[in-house]
């Protein structure tokens, strides 16, 4: 059993005991806005050995200023012993309440840490969250945590000694370079590698996103979908992606070279104040108002990727729109019929009467 690793995965979490928590799109464990309660159990972990010794547990964790996780840990060879733990424990998890000879732990705000005074079959494992800004993702258990002990003579393999925690700094640390070495393909796959990569990684495909102006989620997509964008690159559609990754919104694109000129001199004329006067203007219609920050991003992506002497425009879409104002109507606006109406008949006039 020496090596083995129990890797707490979002199907795992799926089954745990989640109260006051969530797990988000990105299967990390979050806080929920609502509820006072927040703490989790976790399902058992099964050595299939009687009398495991539990090493290393582990995970990333993000706290607020006053956030606080109280991390709790049990072991024991019965199952129905720390099944009823469990069960004991859905309205609340403390340190108290344990039965007597079982080995427990706890712990607070340490991510990294030795179990070495835990051992049984099963591993019990449950937490207490105070604060709203409290997320833990990517946790593990190794067991039995170290590979450097085995290496001694029997003399020196006391178990939780003075000796064994000193040369489990070094096991730690060789397990994580033994780590991402293992993985290291994960390094250039734009789903799991490092945010400090990304910008690299698309400087290498030609795209410039130097000076982390962009979010790391949007980093992500546009490493993604970079193939497409630079086989399409000038075109219509790499325009309209690009809005859809930085903004969330695809546009409406007005081309003033595929418009139709105008019947009158004074129509052209507004046509040409407001989608440009150049048939290499381009105005991009946007339903939703955006800060100015990621109207900046936008700009500086799309000057990449705009067709060459190209003139792009964004327009942002009013609620409501008037007439004769040389305004936008966005895709909602409505022009009301027409209606009559009569004064001292007790009519009630609504909202498109007009009085002649």
């Amino acid at each position: 059993m020496s090596g083995m690793r129990f890797s707490i995965t979002e199907n795992r979490w799926k089954k745990a005991l989640l109260r006051g928590m969530e797990i988000d799109a990105g299967g990390r464990i979050v806080c929920c806005s609502s509820g006072r309660e927040r703490f989790f159990i976790l399902p058992l972990l099964d050595s299939g050995m009687e009398g495991c010794q539990w090493g290393r547990l582990r995970f990333v964790l993000q706290t607020g200023k006053n956030g606080v996780c109280r991390l709790h840990a049990a072991a024991g060879n019965d199952r129905e012993t720390l099944q009823f733990l469990s069960e004991k424990r859905s309205g609340t998890v403390g340190e108290k309440g344990y039965p007597e000879n079982m080995p427990c732990m706890c712990f607070v705000n340490q991510p990294d840490v030795l179990l070495y005074g835990l051992e049984g079959r099963y591993l019990w494992i449950a937490g207490e969250i105070d604060g709203d800004s409290v997320c833990l993702w990517d946790m593990s258990v190794e067991m039995p945590g170290d590979n450097f002990l085995r290496i001694f003579p029997e003399i020196y393999r006391e178990r939780g000694s003075f000796f064994h925690r000193y040369l489990s700094v070094y096991s730690s640390v060789y397990n994580d370079f033994q780590e991402q070495i293992t993985h290291r393909e994960r390094m250039l796959d734009g789903n799991h590698a490092p945010p400090a990569l990304l910008e690299l990684y698309l400087q290498w495909l030609g795209i410039d996103v130097k000076g982390g102006f962009l979010e790391e989620n949007v980093l992500r997509r546009l490493l993604s979908e970079a193939g497409r964008l630079l086989r399409r690159k000038g075109t219509r559609d790499s325009i309209a992606r690009i809005c859809r990754i930085v903004a969330g919104e695809t546009p409406v694109i007005v081309e003033k070279s595929r418009m139709r000129p105008y019947g009158s001199a004074g129509g052209q004329a507004v046509y040409d104040m407001l989608f440009g006067s150049s048939p290499y203007d381009v105005t991009l219609l946007f339903s939703v108002r955006m800060e100015e920050r990621k109207k900046r991003q936008l700009l500086y992506l799309l000057a990449q990727f705009q067709p060459v002497r190209c003139r792009l425009r964004i327009v942002f879409l009013e609620r409501r729109g008037r007439l004769d104002s040389h305004s936008y109507l966005d895709r909602n606006a409505v022009i009301p019929a027409q209606t009559g109406g009569c004064l001292d008949r007790e009519q009630a006039l609504d909202q498109t009467v007009i009085l002649q």
